[in-house]
Order: C-alpha cells, then sequence, then structure tokens
C-alpha cells in the first residue's frame, strides 16, 4: 500500500512539474489567439480610384468602433472606415448567409459611401449596391460587390440636393475575413 502512495504521490509531482501554470497557458493562448490571427481586408474603386482596407488581428477590433467589420443589430451592417471616406451596406436580413443581398433606389434614399468629402446615395430607381456573399465560415464572410450611386450635393432640410444620377461608379470591389459581430 505505501509503495502505492508512493507512486502516486511522485506522479503528481513528476507531472505538474511539466505543465504551465493557468496563467501561462492562458497568456500563451492569447498571444496565439487560440488560433491564427485573422486579417481581414477590403478594396473598390470609386470612379477608377482605388480604396483599399487592411485590419490586422480583424477578430480583436472594438466592436463599437471597428475599421472593417459587420455588425448585428436587427440587420447586419458592414462598416468600412479609410483615409478616404467610409463604405457602409446594411444587410436587410435576420440571418446571414451565402448569397446576393441587393439595394436599388426604389426602396428609397440610402447612403453608401463617403469618399474624399463627397457622400454618395442609392437615390434614383436605377443606382443600386450589390454585395455577393461567397464565403461564410467562422464568423467572417468573404466575396464581391459594386455599385451604381449619385452624389449629394447639397444636403437640406427638408430636400437634399444630388448630382447626376448614376455617376458614382463603384467597379472591382471585393471582401476577404471581414468579421460578423454579434
Amino acid at each position: 500500500m505505501k509503495l502505492y502512495v508512493i507512486t502516486t504521490i511522485a506522479a503528481i509531482l513528476f507531472s505538474s512539474c511539466l505543465k504551465q501554470s493557468i496563467p501561462d497557458a492562458m497568456l500563451a493562448a492569447k498571444n496565439s489567439g487560440g488560433q491564427a490571427s485573422v486579417t481581414a481586408t477590403l478594396s473598390y474603386e470609386v470612379n477608377g480610384n482605388a480604396v483599399n482596407i487592411s485590419v490586422n488581428d480583424a477578430d480583436n477590433q472594438d466592436r463599437n468602433y471597428y475599421t472593417l467589420g459587420c455588425g448585428k443589430s436587427g440587420n447586419y451592417s458592414l462598416q468600412a472606415l479609410s483615409s478616404s471616406g467610409e463604405l457602409a451596406f446594411t444587410f436587410y436580413t435576420d440571418s446571414l448567409t451565402t448569397g446576393n443581398y441587393n439595394y436599388t433606389g426604389i426602396y428609397g434614399d440610402s447612403f453608401m459611401l463617403s469618399y474624399n468629402g463627397e457622400d454618395e446615395y442609392v437615390h434614383v430607381a436605377s443606382d443600386s449596391m450589390s454585395f455577393n456573399i461567397v464565403s461564410y465560415k467562422a464568423g467572417h464572410i468573404s466575396g464581391n460587390f459594386s455599385g451604381r450611386l449619385t452624389p449629394l450635393i447639397v444636403a437640406g432640410n427638408p430636400n437634399n440636393t444630388y448630382g447626376t444620377p448614376g455617376s458614382v461608379l463603384i467597379t472591382n470591389g471585393s471582401f476577404q475575413n471581414v468579421p460578423v459581430f454579434y
């Protein structure tokens, strides 16, 4: 019996020397992310002018003020901030899946983009913004997008003044590994 007790104590003692402490294990998991760090990207052209956004370790952005992400609050809203402005697109669904999401001017005016200080809207019936989600896995979406928008010239109450309908073209839009925040 004494031999079993000594063997058990020795096994516990030696095995505990091989393990990390709980704080060390938690730090190692945090530093490795428990998974690989994800870089999210979004790029597009506004009338031929390139906009590129890249966020390293995208999953660890502040969920209230992120540079690139898709948040759920009733609907899903993709937000992207760059030095030239911002892009915003609402997926009118309560259950985001792969597929095409299109917003046209027949639904009413909707802000989509600010580029170099000028706001661009879906305004007339021929305007549209279309996002195609081709992959949604591990909490990240990837796909492509394009659009035809109308510039807002003067914001006014009760009426806004818009520029030439459909004169702002969004082309070559793509996004990869954009985190979806709940």
